[in-house]
């Protein structure tokens, strides 16, 4: 494939490889690193295109192949990395976290809780017989008091 058809037909697919790209890394900065790898790849091995395949199904396929090979680099680096979590610590901050819990003020642990535990505004305001507005208040003022201790 000569240099102008190339360029030709790699400007028709363009917004095409940049779908795809988003599509497979899943995030912008990832896809732009991926189009551009692609573009390069693929502008290096133009005299190895197979005329008997598309070429937007060679871009294609050379990106998922590229795509691939960065995931398993990043997996083998991952397996590499040493752990930065602690072992103990996050039972430590939850069980302090419980403990500044149990000691709010009745009104406002019981909306605090139930809403910790998943249950709507709604719900709570059923449950407690309070109006939701009054509930979304005093799990607020939950919240700022535990930010304060």
């Amino acid at each position: 494939m000569d240099n102008k058809a190339f360029y030709s037909a790699f400007n028709r697919s363009a917004d095409l490889l940049q779908m795809s790209a988003r599509n497979f890394a899943g995030n912008m900065e990832d896809a732009r690193e991926l189009y551009q790898e692609t573009a390069f790849q693929i502008s290096r091995q133009k005299e190895n295109m197979e005329l008997s395949i598309g070429f937007r199904e060679w871009a294609i396929g050379t990106m998922r192949s590229i795509f691939i090979t960065s995931l398993r680099k990043k997996k083998h680096l991952l397996k590499q990395a040493p752990s930065a979590e602690p072992v103990n610590k996050p039972t430590v901050g939850l069980e302090n976290i419980l403990a500044r819990v149990e000691e709010l003020e009745e009104a406002y642990r019981v909306p605090f809780w139930n809403h910790f535990m998943g249950l709507s505004d709604q719900d709570i305001a059923r449950h407690t017989g309070l109006p939701v507005e009054t509930v979304q208040d005093r799990i607020r003022t939950a919240r700022q008091q535990l930010k304060a201790i």
